[in-house]
């Protein structure tokens, strides 16, 4: 979870105490660009890392948008681990071939021994692995859940860097339209 704040929020109200709404309008509307802004500086360097599509990535990290009462926003991934198959999975359909994924970008696809891609009564395409000697059950396969991708150091550093600096940006180009009346 990354949280992007002002951290002089009372100074610039105090500042603009004369119109104290539009102070924090201003902040919040900045803070919520930044948080956008982080959004997608999380996708952008979980993609790097990892070989996941984008749409599935953006499903899961949310945004708690700030509010004039509350001046902070929350940029959060959850959910459960990633199936095998949405990284990158050779075959990518039912076929008695050797199973091979790639889930860093670094590296080469590895052998999953005993592995196969299977279609499960429900439509859920997968890696599975048999979890004895006889045909079932079966026990599918999967990579990292987009929280943890999303915890690793150099993705925060990453995150945090790009949300304060539109979070700046954002709060110049809000407080020059305060003054230049265009409220």
């Amino acid at each position: 979870m990354v949280q992007v704040r002002v951290t002089h929020a009372e100074q610039i109200e105090k500042l603009f105490e004369r119109t104290p709404k539009q102070a924090k309008i201003i902040l919040w509307r900045a803070i919520n660009r930044a948080a956008t802004a982080a959004r997608t500086r999380a996708s952008v360097g979980i993609r790097q890392q990892y070989v996941i599509n984008a749409a599935d990535v953006k499903r899961r990290i949310k945004i708690r948008t700030a509010t004039a009462s509350r001046l902070s926003a929350q940029v959060r991934a959850s959910g459960p681990v990633t199936p095998l198959m949405k990284f990158k999975v050779t075959p990518t359909f039912p076929d008695a071939m050797l199973v091979r994924a790639k889930v860093k970008r670094q590296g080469t696809q590895k052998p999953i021994q005993n592995g196969f891609v299977a279609r499960v009564s429900n439509g859920h395409i997968n890696v599975f692995t048999r979890v004895g000697s006889s045909r079932y059950p079966i026990q599918g396969r999967f990579g990292p859940s987009i929280a943890q991708m999303m915890g690793k150091d150099e993705i925060v550093k990453g995150i945090q860097g790009r949300a304060q600096e539109v979070l700046d940006n954002r709060l110049e180009h809000e407080f020059n339209r305060l003054l230049r009346g265009e409220f």
